[in-house]
């Protein structure tokens, strides 16, 4: 019973299969190229209106270009003033107590280019510890012009004051 109800079934199956009349053509080569390059046009047309020509160039993130980095080099002037304020008890040499000025002109590749200090400790060992401490400041890169920057450097020897100062009128009852 279970042959005959599996070869109904298989018979069937067998003349839906064959006596389905579907036309089918047989495409040229040329008539399939025509086919595939209209489909691919049509495709390229498609992509061009949601995201663009691809064949303009797109920049990344990195490509971009950078300009000065304001905060960057605050920080890092901030960390390489505080070492070189500690210039004067590292030298033996008497030094003049004062607020030196540092220039220092940075490159594109973020590294400083030239360094100076104003003449008082130009040719002083204190003032060169400065230079040294000042001229190993990197920033990150950046695109444009040579920037300079002038960055006062406290020789007083004078400990900061850790904390916010108090301000008029706060008084602790």
């Amino acid at each position: 019973m279970t042959r005959s109800i599996l070869s109904a079934i298989g018979l069937g199956l067998l003349l839906v299969a064959c006596g389905v009349e579907e036309k089918q053509d047989v495409k040229s080569a040329d008539a399939w190229l025509a086919e595939q390059e209209k489909e691919g046009a049509s495709q390229l047309a498609e992509s061009n209106k949601r995201s663009g020509s691809h064949d303009e160039p797109t920049a990344t993130e990195d490509e971009k270009k950078r300009q000065w980095d304001d905060k960057q080099a605050d920080l890092e002037l901030r960390r390489a003033g505080r070492s070189a304020e500690t210039c004067p008890d590292s030298v033996t040499e008497k030094a003049p107590k004062g607020v030196a000025t540092v220039t220092l002109i940075f490159a594109n590749d973020g590294r400083v280019k030239e360094a100076k200090i104003n003449a008082e400790y130009e040719e002083k060992a204190v003032g060169k510890c400065v230079l040294r401490a000042m001229q190993n400041v990197i920033v990150p890169a950046y695109q444009g012009e040579e920037h300079t920057v002038e960055w006062d450097i406290d020789l007083t020897g004078a400990k900061k004051a850790s904390g916010p100062k108090e301000k008029k009128g706060d008084k602790e009852e």
